[in-house]
């Protein structure tokens, strides 16, 4: 009974893995990044042996772009799971490279006209000082315009959080904080993204 059962869910299984037939999918992505709120959290000891702990925000506008590539696959009718890098400004003179794995969701389907919504989260790779890997999350919702068989326009607004570290500099010698020294170093960036994007 056990052997016949077993054989059953194995049969079962193989004939799942050869229904289920992902397509390779490829996407370019241009969009435009509004950073409204920066945050921070500083814990460090400075020059005169004490310890300073700092935490603010700034509300204030910077206006960025990004410039992304992707490839995946379509893993069902409504379902594509892709990898997207490339270049993104999340605040002022403050670029990275984005490693991002991002779920995207087409209710009426991945080739027809209607609703998109997606959700990424990201390792991001500063292209400066601090060189220091942090993370990225997008979560963002749109509309879908069908060009021709499987070729698509992608038109979404996404709310973005940047993850970041800073360069602290002591208050007395303005010398930079070595990393021994700090305790923490946490910078948030909040932005809204307007984005195109052509698929194929």
């Amino acid at each position: 009974m056990k052997k016949l059962l077993l054989t059953a869910i194995l049969i079962l299984q193989a004939s799942v893995l050869l229904a289920w037939k992902p397509k390779p999918s490829f996407g370019l992505e241009w969009g435009y990044t509004g950073t409204f709120l920066r945050t921070h959290q500083y814990n460090y000891i400075y020059s005169a042996g004490s310890r300073i702990i700092d935490n603010g925000s700034n509300w204030w506008y910077y206006s960025n772009g990004s410039v992304l590539a992707g490839a995946g696959l379509d893993v069902s009718r409504t379902v594509n799971l892709s990898v997207y890098s490339g270049l993104l400004g999340v605040y002022s003179h403050r670029w990275m490279v984005p490693v991002e794995l991002r779920a995207s969701w087409c209710p009426a389907g991945l080739e027809e006209d209607g609703l998109i919504t997606h959700a990424g989260v990201a390792a991001t790779f500063p292209t400066s000082t601090l060189m220091e890997t942090t993370a990225r999350l997008n979560l963002g919702a749109g509309r879908r315009f069908k060009v021709y068989r499987h070729i698509s326009v992608d038109f979404q607004m996404s709310f973005n959080l940047t993850l970041d570290h800073d360069i602290i500099h002591d208050p007395d010698t303005h010398a930079y904080i070595l990393p021994d020294k700090t305790v923490r170093n946490y910078s948030e960036y909040w932005g809204v993204n307007i984005s195109a994007a052509l698929n194929f």
